[in-house]
């Protein structure tokens, strides 16, 4: 007979070493993050000198005036040299004068500066004027046109000439929309502010009003720059990372849940019986049987003609064997009572140890006319047994008997089986008595 087992609840075996690498990664993961935020401004930025065009794409432009053509030189083979002339007696409202630097790579396809945050200009002027003016065109089809370079958004900003003695660093913010081409382009107000995604050309101008003589210039860097990386997608990237690890470390922990349910789904299989079975005859317990009688009573239904009885089997003088032969010899004694039951009964029917030297025979589905006969074939063979070497004095039972009634709990069965029992042991033992029905 193998009997049903207990469920047993599953505990957590996380280990102390386990929870200190965590809490030590979390540590780690903490000093990193702080680590990386702090590292931040560590990131090289990216810087693009607009100087460093190719020759031919710097162009000095200029206003020619009476008697001079040619206001602009170039003073060097590098084109980073210039100088802008402004005879004496000169008075053109219109005069200019620029180094041009042309970025993209073709008509209205410049180049996208409106990540970057700030400029840095370094210039060397010689000379008197007391401003110069940084500018970047800004290429826009709602308002510009390939045929048209002046339509291009002219984004400024004014630099005094006092201030270019040390290198410059402005902020791209200080750019504005000149309001002379505003109004000659007739720009609507929401387009008027400065733009710089689109920039086709940059460069520095001499421009009215201007003082007289010639002017020299020496461009040996306009660097707009950018952070390397925003610091909205460094703060993504870290809080991206931990979300990676908080996940993976939910999938380990997830693994590792999986593998100990299983490691002790393994060891509730090899306790299972332990709950369930008494070890020295191997016939359920107590608890065993209760389990077992819970799932009778919510599925089994004896066939028609068919009851359930309850047998209550006792050995007689069982003290007897223990203090003349010792323990070891009266569990022995159970042991082979054990067996010999089970080899009598069916598959089917129950054996259960319910203490000491008490049994308790549970036949499921049995007919009423032959429970007799069949306590009295236990009683028989238990009688007839011989439990060889060491048991000097006779094995036998008494054996009370109780059909089930119907609506019978397992209380009032148990208590006519028990009392039929102790009826055998008063009318001498070694007998079945069947107890009468409630």
């Amino acid at each position: 007979m193998t009997p049903a087992g207990a469920d047993v609840p599953l505990t957590s075996t996380s280990q102390p070493g386990q929870r200190k690498r965590a809490a030590l990664a979390l540590l780690g993961g903490v000093a990193l993050t702080l680590a990386a935020i702090a590292g931040y401004d560590l990131i090289p930025p990216v810087r693009f000198d607009v100087t460093r065009v190719p020759k031919e794409a710097t162009v000095l432009s200029f206003t020619p005036l009476p008697g001079l053509d040619r206001t602009g030189e170039w003073l060097d083979d590098d084109r980073r040299r210039l100088r802008c002339h402004y005879p004496p007696g000169t008075n053109e409202p219109l005069y200019y004068c620029a180094v041009n630097y042309f970025l993209g790579s073709g008509p209205g396809q410049g180049v996208d500066l409106s990540a970057y945050t700030h400029v840095e200009v370094k210039v060397v002027y010689k000379g008197d004027v007391p401003k110069l003016r940084l500018f970047a065109r800004h290429f826009d089809p709602r308002y510009s046109t390939v045929e048209d370079t002046n339509s291009t958004k002219y984004n400024a900003v004014f630099l005094p000439t006092q201030d270019l003695r040390t290198p410059l660093t402005l902020d791209v913010d200080e750019f504005t929309v000149a309001e002379w081409w505003r109004l000659t382009y007739k720009l609507p107000r929401e387009l008027a502010h400065a733009e710089l995604g689109n920039v086709v050309t940059v460069g520095l101008d001499f421009s009215y009003p201007m003082t007289e003589g010639a002017h020299d210039l020496e461009v040996q860097e306009i660097t707009f720059v950018r952070p390397g990386l925003s610091r909205e997608t460094w703060y993504l990237g870290i809080l991206g990372v931990w979300l990676a690890g908080i996940v993976l470390y939910a999938l380990l922990q997830l693994r590792t849940y999986r593998a100990e349910r299983r490691s002790l789904q393994k060891e509730a299989e090899r306790y299972r019986p332990r709950a369930t079975t008494d070890p020295l005859p191997l016939a359920l317990n107590r608890h065993g049987f209760e389990q077992r009688w819970a799932r009778l009573q919510g599925h089994a239904i004896p066939e028609p003609g068919q009851m359930r009885a309850l047998l209550v089997l006792d050995i007689d003088h069982f003290k007897r064997i223990n203090d003349s032969c010792g323990h070891d010899i009266g569990d022995r004694v159970l042991q082979e009572l054990a067996g010999l039951l089970r080899r009598q009964l069916r598959s089917s029917d129950w054996l259960v140890r319910w203490g000491g030297e008490e049994f308790v025979i549970l036949l499921p589905g049995v007919q009423a006319n032959d429970v007799a006969g069949l306590a009295e074939g236990l009683r028989s063979a238990v009688e007839s047994h011989g439990f060889g070497h060491g048991v000097p004095v006779p094995v036998t039972v008494s054996v009370g008997v109780a059909l089930q009634a119907p609506g019978e709990d397992f209380e009032a069965l148990f208590k006519r089986a028990d009392e039929a029992l102790y009826q055998a042991k008063r009318e001498g033992r070694n007998r079945v008595v069947i107890a009468d029905g409630p």
